[in-house]
């Protein structure tokens, strides 16, 4: 068998077993109809542990069990008795149910010391008075397991669940609350008339660029629906859907003669000679590929695009090339080198480009030091230090679930790398996919990236948000903080 033969083989397998991963995630029912409210709110308690945190009951990482060790938990030890926990909206929500995850340290061989309450109950905030909610279904309290509950359905800016301890000290993992917010909410995502994903950003004069494609799923299509790509820009960042302009679709996979479907991550460029080269991932339909890199051009940031080759920049025939050749980023150096680096399936993979933008300029190589690497690579420079951030679904610190990712970075003091792994720069996310885009506007740092937060929403009906990225003295990232709207 060829080498070409073997790894199309290879990405399609790969392929086909990230599909079923995704179809085997089990989605709630009433996740269908309303959202997890409880991502925009803002966590408070009445007693917690110094070394615990009150935010982690609405971060949304999934608990791994009930003796999480690896993930932020709020808990009350050493206090016991009537202890409660709350979710406060800047605007009303109407709320109908709720999913909790009790912290318990009893199991593998924990201390015991926070335990499953001995009973519970839902409260909300109505005329300044706390009143339970009525027609609550059963408040279990098991551990290692969402304890659902119905009940009529609220308007209110604040919900409490209180717990009366039993044997030890409370504590909660994750609180979902499954609603509908109110209209005027502000905050991510920053597009709520289509799903969109695979952020890319740019920056031209006064004004901010954020490419994306556009997720056309039915609500409960398992399969990524991808056909155009999006534009939308602002001259005033933020997470707050006001602040961005939709330019609607500027490219599609008819743009490319030779495509035959997804259309995937991309990234736009200013080239040399000032024109704008838009790198895409797409299904190949004539080269029996399985995904390839193409490239469109235009003399505006918003076109019209033009196909720029006429058939693919990378594809399963380059050298060397990655089991899964997407997500292309482009770095244009301060010597003029230009670097391009792509792929997937735990292959990241690095060419020099010449000045036309849309040919090779040497062989495609591994780039090393990228640890525990998956897809979705992303670099900048900062103060003569390369930054490489990417999505990652392994490692310390980084998910719950292997279907899931975070995103890390490593840095560099030359674009070929090798590169030195620093951390994660951004949590795992609602999604299972996680996308980078890092873009510096007016002296701040954007974190731009997707989850499955709008209404709807899902692993295959994504939302581009948006968030602020702080660097540290000495050049490392700080973690970025998810903030969520409606």
């Amino acid at each position: 068998m060829q080498p070409t033969a073997r790894r199309r083989m290879l990405a399609a397998a790969l392929a086909a077993a990230l599909a079923w991963t995704l179809f085997q995630i089990a989605i709630p029912a009433h996740a269908q109809q309303s959202v997890n409210v409880a991502r925009s709110a803002t966590a408070s308690a009445s007693y917690t542990s110094s070394w615990e945190s009150v935010a982690a009951v609405n971060d949304g990482i999934e608990p791994p069990g009930s003796n999480d060790t690896q993930n932020p938990r709020w808990g009350t030890w050493p206090q016991t008795g009537s202890q409660w926990v709350q979710l406060t909206w800047a605007t009303p929500v109407t709320v109908s149910s709720s999913d909790l995850y009790f912290f318990d340290d009893s199991f593998n061989s924990g201390p015991g010391g926070v335990r499953v309450p001995a009973s519970w109950r839902i409260e909300y905030l109505t005329n300044g008075a706390w009143t339970a909610v009525s027609g609550a279904s059963a408040y279990g309290v098991n551990a290692n397991a969402y304890n659902h509950t119905n009940f009529n359905a609220v308007t209110t800016t604040a919900l409490r669940a209180v717990l009366q301890s039993g044997t030890a000290s409370v504590g909660v993992l994750e609180w979902r609350v499954w609603g509908q917010g109110s209209a005027t909410q502000a905050g991510n995502p920053i597009v709520r008339n289509i799903y969109t994903a695979d952020p890319a950003t740019l920056v031209v004069g006064d004004t901010m660029y954020v490419y994306s494609g556009r997720d056309e799923a039915a609500s409960n299509q398992q399969a990524f629906v991808m056909d155009e790509w999006h534009v939308f820009s602002s001259k005033a960042p933020d997470n707050d859907p006001a602040a961005w302009t939709s330019h609607g679709a500027k490219l599609s996979l008819s743009t490319f003669a030779w495509a035959g479907a997804n259309a995937w991550a991309s990234e736009v460029v200013q080239g040399p000679d000032g024109r704008y080269y838009w790198f895409v991932s797409v299904d190949g339909s004539t080269d029996n590929g399985w995904m390839n890199i193409g490239v469109a051009v235009s003399n505006s940031p918003l076109g019209p695009f033009v196909d720029a080759i006429g058939g693919p920049l990378i594809s399963d025939s380059t050298p060397n090339s990655s089991a899964l050749n997407i997500d292309p980023t482009v770095f244009i150096d301060d010597d003029g080198q230009i670097y391009l680096y792509w792929g997937s399936y735990w292959q990241p993979r690095m060419a020099k480009l010449n000045q036309d933008m849309t040919s090779l300029a040497g062989p495609v190589t591994t780039p090393q030091g990228l640890t525990d690497f998956w897809e979705a690579p992303w670099m900048f420079e900062r103060n003569g230090t390369y930054y490489m951030a990417y999505a990652s679904n392994g490692g310390s610190g980084c998910v719950t679930d292997s279907a899931y990712a975070c995103i890390r970075y490593a840095t560099a003091s030359n674009p070929a790398g090798p590169w030195t792994h620093r951390g994660v720069v951004l949590g795992q996310v609602t999604s299972t996919t996680n996308h980078p885009a890092i873009e510096q506007f007016n002296g701040q740092w954007w974190m731009v990236y997707h989850t499955a937060d709008a209404p709807g929403g899902g692993n295959f009906r994504r939302s581009v948000a948006i968030d602020p990225l702080y660097f540290n003295a000495d050049g490392t990232m700080q973690q970025v903080v998810q903030t969520r709207g409606a």
